[in-house]
């Protein structure tokens, strides 16, 4: 958290303009993301306290999130790689996948830069 010399993180200011958020409707919603998020993180990492240089990540977690929320609940489907389906003309037609490519490879990621910060239990 801050000290004297430093000023506390805005989390939700820094996820709405991740998502090009500037109403205040979705500020709840978004705060909770950012308290689920970090206790995602800091029991994946086994810490009790979030390091500053995991800030963005977080913040860009939140914002994935969000997104991934957006999108299932707009198509009530799971979004995939198949872009339209036609019934009579049984046609199907499927997208290149390279969004869902560059999805993944983003959070691999962020779960590389989690791992720096992961303290390991010894038994």
């Amino acid at each position: 958290m801050a000290d004297g010399n430093e000023t506390e993180f805005d989390y939700l200011s820094n996820v709405k303009l991740l998502l090009g958020i500037s109403d205040g409707k979705t500020d709840e919603i978004l705060q909770l993301y950012i308290e689920i998020t970090t206790n995602e993180i800091l029991n994946y990492c086994n810490i009790s306290e979030l390091p500053s240089a995991l800030n963005y990540t977080l913040c860009q977690m939140v914002a994935d999130s969000y997104r991934d929320n957006l999108k299932s609940n707009a198509t009530n489907s799971v979004v995939g790689n198949v872009s339209s389906i036609s019934e009579d003309g049984r046609s199907v037609s499927f997208t290149n996948g390279s969004e869902i490519k560059t999805d993944i490879e983003d959070r691999i990621t962020r779960i590389q830069e989690l791992k720096r910060y992961r303290k390991l239990y010894r038994v």
